[in-house]
């Protein structure tokens, strides 16, 4: 049942973006945060010293909405704004040359996300939070297989980050997570948005309709 909401919520946020012919998304800031360096070699090539890994701070539609970062190859600075934006299936994102992940790396960052991201992440040294930010990144390298990618000059979060890499099988609560992708603009990880109020009224333009809001309501209440 948690799969068919989960594809249901996904398809609506679809239809809302289509209905909506595009989301505007307004990059604030990335807080708490750490610098690293990251080396990607093969489908991205990049060597940059002082990349920011923690919480990515957005407005989405005008409602603030944290979520990490799952493309390396695409850069955001603090206060652009684009609307092209659209929802995606985790698995299909982010778009190339950083994806897309596929179902492994979508899976493992579910339960990464399930078992270490809090709102009130906010720890004075955002260790935590950039070591999350790490660990996606390292797990969508590895598994996307379109580039190689090594992140290092943080030992403190390399090192957490590879604990959370190391628990992933023993992890298994997962996370709704859908993407937001973008040809311009970076692309993201966020929670399936919550109330659903988009989504409900979307939900209305699918083939089953109002079916398919039961649905989604008797699962929530289940």
């Amino acid at each position: 049942m948690k799969q068919l909401q989960l594809a249901i919520v996904v398809a609506a946020l679809a239809a809302a973006s289509s209905a909506r012919a595009s989301i505007t998304l307004t990059f604030n800031n990335v807080s708490p945060v750490q610098t690293v360096t990251l080396n990607a070699s093969g489908g991205v090539n990049i060597n940059n010293q002082g990349v920011y890994a923690g919480i990515y701070n957005l407005t989405v539609n005008g409602v603030a909405t944290p979520s990490l970062c799952i493309d390396i190859a695409r850069d955001i600075s603090a206060g652009q704004t684009f609307n092209d934006y659209s929802y995606s299936s985790l698995a299909a994102a982010p778009l190339s040359p950083s994806g897309p992940m596929g179902p492994s790396a979508a899976s493992d960052i579910e339960k990464l996300w399930a078992a270490y991201y809090s709102s009130s992440m906010n720890d004075a040294s955002g260790v935590t939070a950039a070591a999350l930010q790490v660990a996606i990144w390292e797990d969508i390298g590895a598994k996307a297989g379109t580039y190689s990618l090594t992140v290092s000059d943080n030992s403190s979060v390399t090192t957490e980050a590879a604990v959370m890499l190391n628990s992933l099988s023993s992890l298994t609560a997962t996370a709704d997570l859908v993407g937001l992708v973008s040809q311009d603009g970076q692309n993201y990880v966020v929670a399936v948005p919550e109330p659903a109020t988009m989504i409900a009224g979307a939900l209305l333009l699918l083939p089953l309709g109002a079916s398919t809001l039961r649905i989604l309501r008797k699962s929530r209440t289940a």
